[in-house]
């Protein structure tokens, strides 16, 4: 009995200790960041190059035990898994490829090797006792770089301190691996700084918006610049339905949103005047 206890009490503070390395290494500094994500590989049928990096930008090493991803894929790091300071990490759908093509070390996340939305989708990092670590709600629309949909390129975050929400703090990569897929240069920069120029809006009939939290949990925001003529806000669900709508009045910059939506991932459309911008939500 006192053997049994014994080993149940060290389970406990082992367990308590772990909980406390990651509570005391990401609350007295950065969090963990998710840096690159290529979601459509240029395979044919299944794409068993998709990964996801993730980096510490903090000056101390994270105890990666109990961090979990459960949306876009699911994943639980191993207990020992520690994240050095200005280090990487690559969760991979298929880690025997993955490191055949780049060389480079990966983890493997669980189920099928594809999972990641081609369409664009949100990433979710957790911690049990810490809550949500980091999320993106990547697209594949315009702010967000559309060459990175099945052309070879994975999405990097040029600046790892900057909003990894924002479609326009992400471009594609521009480090040429040497791997070629279906006669299809492959650009990615797995587990180091992103090689890349920071992509703006190319289409100058856009709005430059800015929609956040994406995913949300229900109220969302959206800033732009200041429109000259009163516009309009929509939002359509997967089938094509119209289910809110709101008038932008002229002048304005920012709307709040509490749609009491479900969840589930919707298109928005922003109008204003001859302009207009699309984005995916995601209501988790």
């Amino acid at each position: 009995m006192k053997k049994h206890l014994l080993y149940t009490t060290l389970t406990v503070i082992a367990a308590i200790s772990s909980t406390c390395l990651a509570l005391a290494q990401t609350a007295g500094g950065p969090n963990p960041v998710i840096t690159e994500i290529m979601y459509n590989s240029p395979e044919s049928g299944n794409d068993s190059l998709e990964f996801v990096e993730v980096y510490n930008p903090g000056l101390n090493a994270i105890g990666m035990d109990g961090f979990f991803f459960a949306s876009g894929f699911s994943f639980t790091f191993p207990s020992d898994f520690v994240l050095g300071a200005g280090e990487y990490v690559i969760i991979a759908g298929d880690s025997v490829i993955f490191e055949a093509a780049f060389g480079v070390e990966a983890l493997q996340w669980d189920g099928a090797t594809t999972q990641l939305s081609n369409n664009g989708e949100g990433i979710s990092l957790r911690h049990p006792s810490l809550g949500l670590i980091d999320t993106v709600g990547y697209d594949d629309i315009a702010p967000w770089p559309t060459s990175a949909n099945g052309q070879g390129y994975s999405l990097v975050l040029c600046d790892p301190s900057t909003d990894n929400n924002v479609g326009t703090n992400w471009s594609v990569s521009q480090n040429n691996t040497g791997v070629i897929v279906n006669s299809v240069a492959v650009y990615a920069d797995p587990a180091q700084a992103a090689v890349c120029s920071t992509v703006g809006i190319a289409d100058d009939n856009v709005i430059t918006t800015l929609l956040y939290p994406n995913p949300t949990e229900g109220e969302f925001r959206m800033q732009y610049a200041a429109t000259e003529k009163a516009g309009a806000f929509d939002v359509f669900n997967s089938a094509g339905q119209l289910v809110y709508s709101q008038v932008i009045p002229a002048g304005s910059t920012s709307i709040i949103v509490d749609s009491k939506l479900q969840s589930g991932l919707y298109l928005i459309r922003f109008m204003a005047g001859d302009k207009t911008e699309q984005h995916r939500l995601i209501i988790q």
